[in-house]
């Protein structure tokens, strides 16, 4: 069969049109996160949000990346809350024009008929989710190392230009062991220490963020010679250079309880010399080796106090006064829950944490345990 030549025009526009749709999918290739699949290949086809879930936990039941979430996440307009997860509820996956859909059912709650008196029902608590913007401005880019880390990590030995002070825009030179392939480093400088109440050692160097800076070039063997790209204080001669630290959160944190029962102590409040408040960062002597995590929560307690009850010594007899008295009796009272603290750095045996709530100052020396 012969193809009019009438038709040809138009069959050497189809063919051009299909050469620019195959130019253009190799010139823009598919986005990384398309590569790997969203949901897991054995979802579940449904899930019952249990009590101790967290939104983390919920979403690894269906997606490969858990932190994808907020793509298949749609709440249902006809449910109360509906921005909310609750134990009980059941989640499963729906397609909606071809994408993934966490469809949520509500129900099985028992039905009453509501009379002119007062019905009190427990309220459950959500799965809780805090987006990181909201509190990152209240997290500290300190440090805590070993004294044989900072002792062997680079330093600064001049500053290049003719000004006294070193900030941004200056170049210096540095001198030490320069780890191979990396050329950005964080300054700081020794700030507090912490000693190891078993041996009475030095158990960790707290040390305080100047800024960062990067190598223009090699000098030689261990100089280099550095651009400072930010400062945030004056960095003297010096001053240390540490591998800048791997970003540990993600766009959204994950509260959780601890992995094991934990028991420590408030070290140290940043910022302030006295008492901690609302998203201050406090210092605790729990960490890597006490399996805390980032994301974990711990509840700060008072400790026991001890009271002389006067109802009781009035019925006392005299004797019985005397003898209570010299024998120090007091009434012993247990403590009290007085914050909660969301763990956002960790290290060896230390960790920063970020005051989320708190009904009374938090001083140094408060218990931190489980909540």
């Amino acid at each position: 069969m012969r193809r009019s030549a009438a038709n040809q025009p138009v069959l050497r526009l189809m063919l051009c049109a299909l050469l620019s749709v195959i130019a253009v999918l190799c010139v823009f290739p598919a986005p990384a996160s398309a590569q790997t699949p969203l949901l897991k290949s054995d979802y579940p086809a449904s899930y019952i949000v249990q009590d101790n879930d967290s939104l983390w936990n919920i979403a690894e039941q269906f997606l490969n990346d858990p932190e994808r979430w907020p793509e298949v996440w749609r709440p249902d307009p006809y449910l109360d809350n509906a921005d909310l997860i609750y134990p009980g509820d059941t989640l499963s996956i729906n397609f909606v024009r071809g994408a993934p859909r966490i469809a949520i059912k509500r129900g099985g709650r028992n039905e009453l008929t509501l009379g002119p008196q007062v019905r009190e029902q427990p309220l459950q608590s959500a799965i809780p989710a805090i987006p990181l913007e909201a509190i990152e401005n209240s997290f500290t880019r300190n440090r805590i190392v070993s004294q044989e880390l900072y002792d062997s990590a680079p330093y600064i030995v001049q500053n290049i230009g003719d000004a006294l002070a070193i900030a941004t825009g200056d170049e210096v030179y540095a001198r030490g062991n320069w780890p191979t392939g990396t050329t950005s480093f964080e300054v700081y400088r020794p700030s507090r220490e912490y000693l190891d109440d078993e041996n009475e050692g030095l158990a960790g160097l707290e040390l305080e963020y100047l800024g960062f800076a990067s190598i223009r070039s090699e000098e030689d063997n261990d100089i280099r010679r550095l651009l400072i790209n930010n400062s945030s204080k004056e960095i003297r001669v010096g001053d240390r250079l540490l591998t800048r630290e791997i970003q540990r959160i993600g766009a959204t944190i994950f509260p959780a309880e601890p992995e094991a029962d934990v028991e420590g102590r408030v070290m140290s409040i940043l910022n302030t010399e006295a008492m901690a408040s609302q998203l201050d960062t406090v210092v605790i002597n729990l960490g890597l080796d006490d399996r805390l995590s980032v994301g974990d929560i711990l509840a700060v307690r008072k400790e026991d106090s001890t009271l002389i009850d006067g109802v009781e010594r009035d019925r006392m007899t005299f004797r019985q006064r005397m003898m209570s008295i010299f024998n120090g009796e007091r009434l012993s009272l247990p403590g009290s829950d007085i914050g909660t603290l969301l763990v956002y750095k960790t290290f060896d045996q230390f960790s920063y944490a970020l005051v989320l709530s708190s009904r009374e100052p938090i001083a140094l020396n408060h218990r931190v345990t489980n909540p």
